[in-house]
């Protein structure tokens, strides 16, 4: 049967394992605020877009 590993190794592997779920949550965050400026920026040229084919249809 295998051993576990001392206290100490332990630790640091728990440390490890802490800094690597602050890591993720830092690139999540990231990565929600990119989105939501992506989603505005995209929602902002879809209403120009609309807004262009109402301009073209009431000129014709």
């Amino acid at each position: 049967m295998k051993e576990l590993p001392d206290d100490q190794t332990l630790d640091k592997l728990l440390e490890l394992a802490k800094d690597a779920e602050q890591k993720a949550k830092a690139v999540y965050d990231l990565a929600t605020e990119i989105d939501e400026k992506l989603r505005i920026r995209q929602e902002l040229r879809r209403q120009a877009a609309i807004e262009q084919l109402r301009k073209a249809k009431v000129e014709v």
